[in-house]
């Protein structure tokens, strides 16, 4: 990994070099040191790209903020290794086409269904990450060799559903801001009628609504009808949010 290589690594991946340094177990002299053109080792070059992987992909890497705080190197150092081998494992599924077969993934229950397969997972505490728990099949006797493709695909699709959760999670939230930061703006001359503090406390609500909503996407559960309905309420009071957090709204329901 060239210096160039590892500068667009961190730009990319948000980190300064004393953050790298932590993530990494190393001092952040030794990551200036490796901006400057010494040598990568090759295990901070194997975490830099798995990150990278993941990152490409709206999918989470960094350990939670926990033991990011408190600096506790061996949980650290776990989520560093799964990061590594989950990046391994996208390119896998990715290799070959995608997964084989449409998973169905429940977030609330924690489970991948297809078929007779049934696989069970648990969500990490940094929001996105997750790791697989159980394996079950209701047709023969599990077997973790010669189903090996098929627990791939799932975890595949496990992540996929967690990552479109969040970036819906994500947009509901930055409309629901932005109709808080603007409800006192009328963007209709009828709009003007209406007594202003009580449009304002109309649009608020409406505000938190969308934030609730914004929640239960985190569990898989809300509905891009449901956000239509709050978006017809606001324009039914004068208030129009931007097309473009509209947009994103309607494109993280799309998956």
């Amino acid at each position: 990994m060239t210096s160039h290589e590892l500068g667009e690594h961190l730009s990319a991946l948000r980190l300064s070099a004393a953050e790298a340094a932590q993530l990494l177990n190393v001092s952040a002299r030794t990551v200036r040191r490796w901006v400057e053109g010494e040598e990568v080792p090759g295990p901070a070059e194997a975490a830099f790209r798995a990150w990278r992987i993941l990152e490409d992909r709206n999918l989470p890497w960094k350990p939670d903020a926990v033991s990011l705080i408190e600096n506790d190197q061996d949980q650290i150092e776990r989520h560093r290794r799964h990061a590594q081998e989950f990046a391994e494992l996208v390119k896998v599924v990715e290799g070959r086409g995608g997964p084989k077969n449409p998973w169905t993934v429940d977030l609330v229950k924690s489970k991948a269904t297809f078929g007779p397969y049934e696989i069970g997972f648990y969500r990490l505490l940094n929001e996105g990450g997750f790791s697989l728990s159980t394996y079950r099949r209701k047709d023969t006797t599990p077997d973790v060799e010669r189903d090996a493709l098929d627990i791939q695909d799932a975890a595949f699709c496990i992540a996929k559903a967690i990552k479109q959760a969040r970036t819906s999670n994500q947009a509901l939230k930055a409309v629901a801001e932005y109709t808080r930061q603007h409800a006192s703006l009328s963007a209709q001359d009828r709009a003007k009628a209406v007594d202003s503090a009580t449009r304002k406390q109309t649009i608020i609500a409406l505000a938190d609504k969308i934030d609730d909503l914004a929640a239960l996407s985190l569990k898989g559960v809300a509905r891009y009808d449901q956000f239509e309905s709050l978006l017809n309420e606001l324009h039914a009071a004068g208030f129009f949010p931007e097309m473009s957090l509209i947009s994103s709204v309607a494109r993280s329901f799309i998956w």
